[in-house]
């Protein structure tokens, strides 16, 4: 593959940079995560595409490379769709509650994956809120799939899931800059189409990318703005919350509008073990659970099929939630 020529088509800018066509997009990012592109050369074309931004073809050929190299689970027939929670951005200035989106998911009987990183440098980590929690990360394929067999939260370090992703992720911190793997990983799917991702972005822009490409390539997936790009929804102010299904769009519930009517009781800051401490108590009913991480849990309940309805969903949740 001539790498060289690729930069040249899409390193010329934003404005005048080439789009790749699917099949050249996937051979190209499947190398990339083979490490058989050179330093100079990865660079050049991380670089690149940060600046051009991705094409819906490009994105559908990267995605399949990415899929055609990630680790397989299967999702069990007999119980509800795994929901698959992706966790690459950490708490920034507010307590990660990613875990208690996930072990909430549990409780009301649905498998969970968590995937992303174990550490950044910048940022506290959903592993390390987990870690405090007594949830540690699995060490291999088989132990992810027994904890989920099983009903329990499986966590699953990006290592694992692919190790070509792990290393396209790391060099953020050499490059200065984020690069396509951060968008593709949150669309990694080890059960290879029977499971429910929950997306989130940061950026309004990335709301229309990932709505392309759920469309495009028959994603089931809920698509919601995230917190501080974390996949669990403001627990200040409801976002809205989109549903596709092999091409089908719904949506779910709408953003809330104009101002808060009252700030939830939250962490009192984002270290690990205060933010475990407070979902602790939040899972056995001491403090109220934010409204918002309810109804995202009755969004997961239509989506993956125990209800059919967000009201129903909603009925549930009433009736089980931790009181």
């Amino acid at each position: 593959m001539d790498f060289s020529a690729i930069i040249k088509e899409v390193g010329r800018g934003k404005q005048g940079a080439t789009d790749l066509d699917q099949d050249t997009a996937c051979a190209l990012y499947g190398a990339m995560l083979d490490g058989v592109v050179s330093e100079l050369e990865l660079g050049g074309m991380l670089i690149a595409f940060r600046i051009k931004g991705e094409s819906d073809q490009e994105m559908l050929g990267f995605y399949r490379a990415m899929q055609q190299r990630v680790g397989k689970l299967v999702a069990d027939p007999a119980h509800p769709l795994p929901v698959i929670i992706p966790t690459y951005n950490g708490a920034r200035r507010q307590a990660n509650l990613t875990p208690l989106l996930a072990l909430l998911l549990s409780h009301f009987g649905l498998p969970v994956l968590v995937h992303g990183p174990l550490l950044d440098p910048k940022r506290i980590t959903t592993a390390q809120v987990f870690a405090a929690l007594g949830i540690r990360p699995c060490t291999d394929l088989s132990e992810v799939q027994g904890r989920l067999d099983s009903g329990a939260v499986a966590f699953m370090p990006v290592g694992l899931l692919s190790s070509g992703l792990e290393k396209l992720l790391a060099l953020r911190w050499r490059l200065g800059l984020r690069n396509s793997t951060h968008t593709l990983a949150k669309l990694a799917d080890p059960f290879d189409g029977r499971s429910l991702r929950v997306v989130s972005v940061s950026h309004p822009d990335y709301l229309i990318k990932m709505a392309d490409f759920a469309r495009l390539s028959g994603a089931r997936m809920l698509l919601l703005r995230g917190t501080e790009g974390e996949a669990y929804a403001n627990p200040k102010r409801m976002p809205k919350i989109t549903y596709f299904d092999h091409g089908n769009t719904r949506v779910l519930c709408e953003a809330e509008e104009g101002s808060i009517a009252s700030v939830p009781a939250l962490p009192e800051s984002m270290d690990a073990q205060v933010t475990a401490a407070w979902i602790s108590r939040a899972l056995r009913g001491e403090v109220p659970i934010p409204p918002p991480l309810l109804t995202q849990v009755a969004c997961c309940l239509v989506a993956s099929g125990v209800a059919t309805q967000l009201d129903d969903a909603l009925a549930i949740i009433a009736a089980g939630c931790p009181k």
